[in-house]
């Protein structure tokens, strides 16, 4: 997570086949200057800024106070399949967590 003040301003270099986003959880930012982000430079509170896996230097500059969330990693090359709260492979596994869920197999959260 990275915290901005206003005109603040990070360069980090991504790594090569890695995937690269960053979610604005609030506040707005531009990225390279030119990174067009929904048809507008500007990244704004709620919205995620993905990059292809070629590998670069990022520049992100604070047009007011904001922070961002980084994420970065090899790319899951499986198949992804989301139902509720669960992120599974396949719709079997979906299942499954729903099963275990249902039976107390995740166990307790203490109150």
């Amino acid at each position: 997570m990275c915290d901005f003040v206003q005109d603040g301003v990070v360069r980090f270099e991504t790594v090569s086949a890695h995937s690269l986003a960053l979610v604005v959880l609030h506040g707005t930012v531009m990225v390279n200057g030119t990174v067009m982000v929904n048809g507008t430079e500007i990244g704004r509170g709620g919205q995620l800024v993905q990059f292809g896996n070629e590998g670069a230097t990022v520049g992100v500059e604070a047009n007011n106070d904001a922070t961002l969330l980084v994420l970065s990693g090899e790319p899951f090359d499986e198949p992804v399949v989301g139902h509720g709260p669960f992120v599974m492979s396949s719709k079997r596994e979906i299942l499954e967590a729903f099963e275990d869920f249902k039976s107390g197999r995740f166990g307790l959260i203490p109150a």
